[in-house]
């Protein structure tokens, strides 16, 4: 039988050797050394990202500051991964650990792994493309449908290869996966047309009230960053009793045609009561019975 005093000297024998000992404290002591390092390398890696997309910016090669945005939070995590790989197999390879074996076994169970979830595999590949083909950047506002129903409408917070924050107008915030997205409509993309209506009373000569309004309109564009063209009056879109409706369209910045049509509805109403242009009045027609004669009330 062995004897138990000797079985525990044998096993602690090996902890008493004091080069053992140096050599596991000159080893934390690198990995120390390392992780401090990659910390800042990180750093410095990502204001060159960010110092970069800055200079970018500034010169004729950028055509979106979004776009930009989107692409430097993207290259600075990957930047970030990277680098953090690297160290954990370097201090893995110093404490004598086989890091091939344990990448080969990682690779095996990703493939069985991948098997089982093939949503996220669908989400992160749909998210590469997402930010690749530039559907959309961060600051966007977007509609986002699945199966042909609104799920989520608002602006762009992030875009992550699994998934996507966007924050509606009143607030809420919906993270939707990116494999999810069946449509995309980006409204964010082309300068966007404000359409909206002037209403003036019938009595009024229509020629004239557009003749006033053209020289008026378009002193307008200078008034508004907003406005990329002269407003255009389209015409005459209705005339019923006591009432002729004139229709006006403006292009705008993208997503800004509600801001310029309300702003534009109250110059246009200042304006038209500034040179004496009545506004519509309801009319009641009643008909005499006896001589079948319209009368205005």
């Amino acid at each position: 039988m062995i004897d138990f005093n000797e079985f525990i000297h044998e096993v602690l024998k090996p902890f008493a050797d004091p080069e053992l000992w140096t050599a596991v404290f000159k080893n934390i002591f690198w990995a120390v050394v390392t992780i401090l390092v990659a910390m800042v390398i990180i750093k410095v890696v990502h204001q060159f990202i960010g110092q970069f997309f800055n200079v970018r910016r500034r010169s004729n090669l950028s055509h979106s500051e979004k776009r930009d945005i989107t692409l430097v939070k993207l290259l600075q995590n990957i930047a970030s991964y990277v680098v953090w790989f690297i160290v954990i197999t370097t201090i893995l390879s110093n404490f004598g650990i086989k890091v091939e074996s344990i990448i080969a076994g990682a690779g095996v169970a990703g493939i069985a792994i991948g098997f089982g979830a093939q949503t996220l595999v669908k989400d992160v590949i749909t998210g590469f493309f997402i930010i690749f083909e530039n559907q959309f950047d961060i600051g966007d506002y977007v509609r986002i449908n699945t199966t042909g129903t609104t799920v989520a409408e608002g602006t762009v917070q992030s875009i992550g290869l699994r998934s996507t924050r966007i924050r509606s107008y009143t607030g809420e915030l919906t993270i939707l996966p990116n494999g999810t997205m069946n449509e995309i409509v980006n409204f964010s993309v082309n300068n966007s047309v404000a359409v909206f209506e002037v209403s003036v009373s019938s009595d009024e000569n229509l020629k004239k009230v557009e003749l006033l309004l053209e020289p008026y309109l378009e002193s307008l564009q200078g008034k508004y960053e907003e406005l990329t063209a002269v407003p255009e009056i389209l015409g005459v879109d209705m005339v019923k009793a006591g009432e002729a409706v004139i229709k006006i369209a403006a292009e705008t910045l993208p997503n800004n045609h509600t801001k310029i049509a309300r702003l534009l509805r109250r110059d246009l109403k200042d304006f038209l009561d500034a040179h004496g242009i009545k506004a519509p009045v309801p009319r009641m027609v009643m008909y005499n019975q006896p001589n079948g004669g319209p009368t205005d009330v």
